[in-house]
């Protein structure tokens, strides 16, 4: 009984992972974040959208400088730094 349980939870939590993963590189918007970042500055969804990957675990940031000026981004799952951008 304890076997099937923690193979479910294993199960749970690998397609959660590899969610995690197909909707990183979504968010993002590719394997090279510096090209085309999903979430964009002065959208009227964009908190909406960062509440909403955050509850799931996401986080997207943004550095700015000089009036708005993008200097760089990071996304991170759980805390962790999975991709960093600069301008």
């Amino acid at each position: 009984m304890k076997k099937k349980i923690l193979k479910a939870v294993l199960g749970i939590l690998i397609c959660w992972g590899i969610f995690v993963a197909i909707e990183g590189f979504r968010l993002i918007g590719s394997t090279d974040p510096g090209k085309c970042p999903l979430i964009t500055l002065g959208s009227t969804q964009t908190a909406d959208e960062i509440a909403d990957y955050g509850s799931l675990g996401f986080s997207q940031t943004y550095h700015l400088t000089n009036g708005d000026a993008f200097v760089y981004g990071e996304f991170r799952v759980l805390g962790i730094r999975i991709a960093r951008w600069e301008s």
